[in-house]
Order: structure tokens, then C-alpha cells, then sequence
């Protein structure tokens, strides 16, 4: 009896520490798909590109256009075919979906082998704690006693560990749900710039080609306000 209770007691020990700890581990994973992913929403040139074109860019306006800075700017030149205009902008967000897609894989593949370590540690502990404890003498309640705890200590582990993955995915899930809202939230605004952008240059006087970028006509599109960014929660 007094066995039982020791064992018992452990249990009700182990028990109440795999809540606090599983928490911490299912927040811990949430913190490293949000500072992985959330920084792949946006839609800005690379930081040398997003430099040089900043230059030319008054200051007011390098504050208020940030998101939309890299194909603004291309429109606003006036000295592309709106097809060049668009192919890039294309190839733009080609790009930023393949990185995304590259790091939610990256993500999942470290969490994979991060749970299998967990598993096989787990594991290995439980068959030393067995070996240890039947290389002693024991009673058949003892013994009974012993696995009844293992069992329940390798259950408590594998539920936790599927809360653990299911939380992990949703987390990508969510993620991954907001990049898509807020990549056709850029391509609606691009589309909205765009239809302008080719009006304008179909428009322009053959004499004039907008050598200079500084063309009337387009100095309109530049004013064009961009739509605040969101994530689409």
C-alpha cells in the first residue's frame, strides 16, 4: 500500500508538470513560426534595390508609400511598357511566394526533427528506468505498479505530443492564411495602379517619352494614395 502511494504521488508529480511545460513548448513553437513568417508579408524590394530607388524618392513620400515602393516606382518612371511593368511585378511576387513556401518548409522540417529527438530521448529514458528498476528484485504488485506508471507516463507523452503538433500546424496554418490575404491585397492595389499606369502611357505624346521619368502624367500616378496594409485578420 505504501508503495502505491509513492507511486501515486509521482504520478500527480509528473502530471502536474507536463501541463506548464507543454504550454510553454506550444508557445515557444507559435514564437518561431511568427518571427520566421510574419516577416515574409511584404512585398518591398531587397534592401539594395529598395536603397537605390529610395534616392529618388522625395522624403515624404519614402514615408508614406514603403510597401508599394519597389513597382510604384517602376510606374512612375513611365519609361516601361506597362507588359515590362507587369512581368516584373509577376516575377515579384513569384519570388516572395517561393520564399514563403521555402521557409514553411524549413519550419516543418526542423519541427520534424525536433519531435523525433524528443521521441527517441523519451524512449531511451524509459527503457533505462526499466532496466534499472527490474535489475533489483521486485514483487509482481511492484512490478505491476511499475508498468501501470511507464504506461501512463508514455501516454501522457504521445497526447501531448500530438497537441503539440496539432497547435504547430495551425500556427502555419494561420500564417499561411494571412500571406495569402495579404499578397491579393497587393496585387489587387497593383492591378488598380496598373490600370492607370498603361491608360497614362498609351496617352502620353510620342514626343514625349518620359526620358526624365517627369512627365505631368505620371507624376499624377505617383500621388495616387496606396491602401493601408493589413494581414487580412
Amino acid at each position: 500500500m505504501c508503495f502505491r502511494i509513492v507511486i501515486f504521488i509521482a504520478l500527480v508529480s509528473v502530471l502536474g508538470c507536463v501541463q506548464p511545460s507543454s504550454k510553454a513548448a506550444r508557445e515557444g513553437d507559435r514564437e518561431k513560426v511568427d518571427s520566421e513568417l510574419s516577416g515574409e508579408m511584404s512585398l518591398k524590394a531587397d534592401r539594395e534595390d529598395l536603397a537605390k530607388l529610395r534616392k529618388e524618392v522625395p522624403a515624404e513620400r519614402q514615408k508614406s508609400n514603403d510597401e508599394l515602393a519597389l513597382y510604384l516606382q517602376i510606374m512612375k518612371q513611365g519609361t516601361e511598357q506597362p507588359q515590362v511593368v507587369h512581368d516584373k511585378f509577376t516575377g515579384l511576387t513569384a519570388k516572395r511566394r517561393q520564399a514563403f513556401r521555402e521557409k514553411v518548409q524549413k519550419l516543418r522540417d526542423n519541427y520534424r526533427r525536433d519531435e523525433n529527438k524528443r521521441r527517441d530521448e523519451f524512449l531511451d529514458s524509459q527503457k533505462k528506468k526499466r532496466t534499472s528498476y527490474t535489475a533489483s528484485k521486485r514483487t509482481p504488485e511492484q512490478m505491476r505498479e511499475f508498468f501501470a506508471s511507464q504506461d501512463t507516463e508514455r501516454k501522457n507523452f504521445f497526447s501531448d505530443e500530438r497537441d503539440r503538433r496539432t497547435s504547430f500546424e495551425s500556427e502555419i496554418s494561420a500564417q499561411s492564411r494571412d500571406f495569402e490575404s495579404y499578397m491579393r491585397e497587393k496585387i489587387n492595389e497593383f492591378n488598380e495602379q496598373y490600370r492607370l499606369y498603361s491608360k497614362k502611357f498609351s496617352e502620353r505624346p510620342v514626343e514625349k517619352k518620359a526620358v526624365t521619368g517627369e512627365t505631368n502624367e505620371f507624376k499624377k500616378i505617383d500621388q495616387v494614395p496606396s491602401k493601408p496594409l493589413t494581414t487580412g485578420e
